[in-house]
C-alpha cells in the first residue's frame, strides 16, 4: 500500500535544462606550459622529500643517542649497586681478624667460599701492620701474583691503611691478568688488612649474556678515568678504539674508578625508525614522480574540462528531471482503499541540486478498520539517502504487517541504522489508527508532531519525542489519542515549515492558520497548505500525508 505520485493535484517539480553555447573545439595546453608545471612539481616534491627524510634521520639519531645515554646510565647504576659485592667480603674479613686478634682459622673459614672455584677471588691473604711495614699471617687459595715477599705487595697493602675505602691496582703482567684489592681496618700499629686478587680474561674479551638487560649494547670497562688501552679490563667490542655514536659513564670503584664506554649493538628504538628515512625517501620520489605526471595531465586536461563544463550545464536540467523521476519511483504508487477514511498526499522536491531526497510517506492497510501510516525524513541527499529511505520504508512495512506496535517498529529500526556506519539518520513518525473508534497510537523518533484539524480548531498531537533513528538504540514511548469525528490529521516533513532565518514556531503557526476553516475536499486542503505554507525557494523536499475521517 502506497501512494500514487501521479494522483490528481500531486505537486511535481522539474527543472528545465539551461541554454548553453556550443562548446569550443578541444585545444590542448601548450607543451611548454605543461613541461614547466612538471619541473616545478618535481623540484618541490624532491625538496620536500629530502627535508622529510633528513628530519626523520635526525630525529632517529637523537632518539638513539637519548636511549643509549639512558642505557649507559643504567649500566652505571647496576655497577654502583654491584661494587659492595667486592667490598663487603674484604671489609668483613678484616673486621673478623681485628675482632679475633688475627685468628687465622676464622679468617680462612670466612674467606674460603669467596676463593673457591666459583668464588669472586682467585686468592686472598691476611696481613698485619708491624711498625713501618706489614707481614702476612694467612693465605687462602693459590699463591697470589703479588707474593708476600714482594715489595710491591707490601707497598700496596700499606696504601690500604691510608685509604678510607678499599684500594685497587691492576696486575697486568700476570697470565692471565689480575686485579688486586686491599682493605685495612683503620687504626694504629697492629691493624689488620685483607688482600685479594681477581682474574680477568687474557684477551680482555667477555660477551654480554643474551638474556641480559644490556644485551643490545657493546661495552668496554677501563680501570681508572682514562680510556687508554693499558687500562682496559674487559670488552665485547670487535675492535677498539670505539668509533661512531658512543657514550660513557664513570663509576667510583674503591680508591679508583671504573669507566664504561658503550655503543648500541643494534637500533635501540627498533628497526622502523631506522628505516623511516629510506622509506620516506623512496615514497617521496615515487609520489613526486606521480604528482609531476599528474600535474602534466591536469594542465593538458584543463581546457578540455572547460569545454566539458558547458556540456555539464546542458545536462544539469536533464539530470534533475531524472532525479525527480527516480525519487517518485521510490515513493508509494497508490493509496489503499480504507472505508470511512479519505487519504491525500503531496510530494514537492527541493528547487536546488540534482540529488535525490530522503523524504517519504506510507499508508499500510492492516484490515478493514485498522491502518498504519508513516512519515519520515532521512538526513542528507543523494543515492545513499534514498537507499536508506527505501530500506526503512520497506522494513517498517514488513514490521507493520507482522502486527508490531509503533514503539516496537521504531526500536527495531533503530538497531538497523547507525549514523556512524551508514552516514545518515532519520526522523520518523509511525501511527496505528482505528478508523471506527478514531483512536490513534503514535511513536515519534525526532519528527514533528502531526496536526489535527477540527473545523476552526487546530492542534498538534503531543507525542513523546525520542531520538532520531540511527543516533541511539533507545526505546520509544507510545502516545494514544482519539481524534474528533470528521476531523483531519496532517503529517509532514520539515521542508513544509522551515524557512532560512526563521523560527520553527513561526512555521508551525503558519500551518495552523492555513488549515483553519471548512474545506470542500482533502485535496483542496493540501493544495492550500502547499501554497500558503511551503517555501517556493526551499532546497528541502516536502512530503505531506493527509487523513480525514468521514464519520
Amino acid at each position: 500500500m502506497v501512494v500514487d505520485t501521479q494522483a490528481p493535484g500531486l505537486e511535481m517539480g522539474a527543472a528545465r535544462p539551461p541554454k548553453v553555447s556550443p562548446a569550443p573545439p578541444d585545444t590542448p595546453a601548450p607543451a611548454s606550459r605543461a613541461g614547466g608545471a612538471v619541473v616545478v612539481v618535481l623540484l618541490i616534491g624532491l625538496a620536500v622529500t629530502a627535508a622529510v627524510a633528513w628530519t626523520a634521520s635526525t630525529l632517529n639519531d637523537r632518539n638513539e643517542s637519548r636511549l643509549l645515554d639512558r642505557q649507559t646510565q643504567q649500566v652505571g647504576t647496576v655497577l654502583t649497586a654491584a661494587i659492595p659485592s667486592t667490598q663487603i667480603p674484604l671489609v668483613t674479613a678484616a673486621q673478623i681478624a681485628q675482632a679475633t686478634s688475627g685468628n687465622v682459622s676464622k679468617f680462612e673459614q670466612y674467606m674460603s667460599p669467596y676463593v673457591e672455584a666459583k668464588g669472586q677471588f682467585v686468592a686472598a691473604s691476611l696481613w698485619q701492620r708491624s711498625g713501618a711495614g706489614v707481614r702476612q699471617l694467612a693465605a687462602v687459595g693459590p699463591p697470589p701474583e703479588l707474593g708476600p715477599a714482594s715489595t710491591s705487595t707490601s707497598s700496596f697493602v700499606m696504601q690500604a691503611y691510608k685509604s678510607a675505602t678499599f684500594v685497587v691496582s691492576p696486575i697486568l703482567g700476570a697470565n692471565p691478568p689480575h686485579i688486586g684489592f686491599a682493605y685495612a681496618v683503620p687504626g694504629g700499629t697492629g691493624g689488620y688488612a685483607v688482600y685479594a686478587e681477581r682474574a680477568i680474561p687474557a684477551d680482555r674479551q667477555s660477551a654480554v649474556a643474551k638474556n641480559s638487560a644490556f644485551s643490545d649494547l657493546h661495552y668496554a670497562f677501563y680501570l681508572g678515568r682514562s680510556e687508554r688501552a693499558a687500562n682496559l679490563l674487559t670488552t665485547d667490542f670487535p675492535r677498539l678504539p670505539v668509533t661512531g655514536n658512543s657514550d660513557k659513564v664513570v663509576v667510583p670503584f674503591g680508591s679508583s674508578a671504573l669507566t664504561v664506554v658503550t655503543a648500541a649493538a643494534g637500533p635501540l628504538g627498533g628497526t622502523l625508525p631506522q628505516e623511516l628515512p629510506w622509506i620516506f625517501g623512496v615514497l617521496g620520489v615515487v609520489i613526486t614522480v606521480a604528482a609531476a605526471w599528474t600535474a602534466g595531465r591536469l594542465v593538458y586536461r584543463r581546457r578540455r574540462a572547460e569545454r566539458d563544463t558547458a556540456e555539464i550545464l546542458q545536462l544539469y536540467g536533464q539530470q534533475r528531471s531524472i532525479a525527480e523521476t527516480l525519487q517518485h519511483a521510490l515513493l508509494p504508487r497508490e493509496t489503499p482503499d480504507i472505508p470511512g477514511l479519505e487519504l491525500a498526499v503531496r510530494y514537492v522536491p527541493g528547487v536546488g541540486g540534482v540529488d535525490i531526497g530522503g523524504d517519504w510517506y506510507s499508508v499500510i492497510a492492516v484490515d478493514d478498520e485498522h491502518f498504519v501510516f508513516v512519515v519520515g525524513d532521512v538526513s542528507g541527499r543523494g543515492i545513499s539517502a534514498a537507499s536508506v529511505m527505501a530500506r526503512l520504508r520497506f522494513t517498517i512495512r514488513a514490521y507493520a504487517l507482522e502486527g508490531y506496535s509503533p514503539s516496537e517498529i521504531l526500536e527495531k529500526c533503530s538497531s538497523q541504522l547507525s549514523v556512524l556506519a551508514d552516514g545518515h539518520f532519520a526522523t520518523i513518525l509511525v501511527g496505528v489508527a482505528d478508523v471506527t473508534s478514531r483512536e490513534i497510537t503514535l511513536a515519534n523518533a525526532g519528527h514533528f508532531n502531526p496536526l489535527v484539524i477540527d473545523g476552526q480548531h487546530t492542534d498538534f498531537v503531543a507525542t513523546s519525542v525520542g531520538l532520531p533513528i540511527g543516533l541511539s538504540g533507545g526505546t520509544y514511548d507510545a502516545t494514544t489519542a482519539t481524534v474528533p469525528s470528521r476531523s483531519t490529521m496532517i503529517a509532514f516533513t520539515d521542508g513544509l515549515i522551515e524557512r532560512r532565518g526563521e523560527s520553527i514556531d513561526v512555521g508551525l503557526q503558519r500551518l495552523q492558520d492555513a488549515t483553519r476553516g471548512d474545506h470542500s475536499s482533502l485535496e483542496d486542503l493540501l493544495t492550500k497548505v502547499i501554497t500558503l505554507v511551503g517555501d517556493d525557494a526551499s532546497e528541502d523536499d516536502i512530503a505531506i500525508l493527509g487523513m480525514r475521517w468521514l464519520s
